[in-house]
């Protein structure tokens, strides 16, 4: 389940493993400052209730001040998670995933580990690039039932945004990676 606090990952595209790991020492990482809030959160709550700060929340790929196209989130890992996720898509099995040269190979590591620029395999990037948007709700939908929890709108919501976000560095001949910050 995406988490409200924890883990914070921005999956990104860069044009090379150098240019990716730049993102290491970038202040908020490749999202920088991130999305702003058109107003304080109490506020927001207060005009548009819950529901209305959930969707201002939700994780949206976007160009971001630091001239990166990113997805922000918080709780879903770029390997555990997106794995499980292309196994339900592919039926690949999780070894065979973990196995691959650029499944979350570390390009750039900080302060112990608890900062890290990782690769996303270019066989998920394919996979997250080409599949259509049912099959996409209907892996989040799958992805919920197995963990027993979780919100299959959040989930697939993500997904979603997770493969324009594949499409997109495939028009630009980039690659996929993920910034993760403990």
């Amino acid at each position: 389940m995406i988490a409200p606090v924890g883990v914070m990952y921005d999956y990104f595209s860069a044009a090379s493993d150098e240019s990716a790991a730049t993102t290491i020492d970038l202040p908020g990482g490749p999202d920088g400052a991130g999305a702003q809030l058109p107003m304080p959160v109490p506020e927001i709550v207060r005009r548009y209730g819950r529901d209305g700060l959930r969707e201002l929340l939700r994780p949206r790929l976007r160009l971001a001040e630091t001239g990166f196209h990113v997805v922000a989130t918080k709780g879903f890992d770029s390997t555990t998670d997106l794995g499980a996720i292309e196994g339900i898509l592919t039926g690949v099995d999780f070894d065979e995933f973990l196995a691959r040269p650029r499944t979350s190979h570390v390009v750039a590591e900080r302060d112990g580990g608890e900062r890290l620029v990782l690769t996303i395999s270019d066989e998920l990037q394919g996979v997250l690039a080409r599949v259509e948007a049912a099959e996409l709700t209907a892996a989040a939908r799958h992805w919920v039932e197995e963990r027993g929890s979780g919100d299959t709108d959040v989930i697939g919501g993500l997904l979603h945004e997770l493969a324009e976000l594949a499409r997109g560095a495939q028009r630009r001949g980039e690659r996929l990676y993920c910034w993760i910050c403990v």
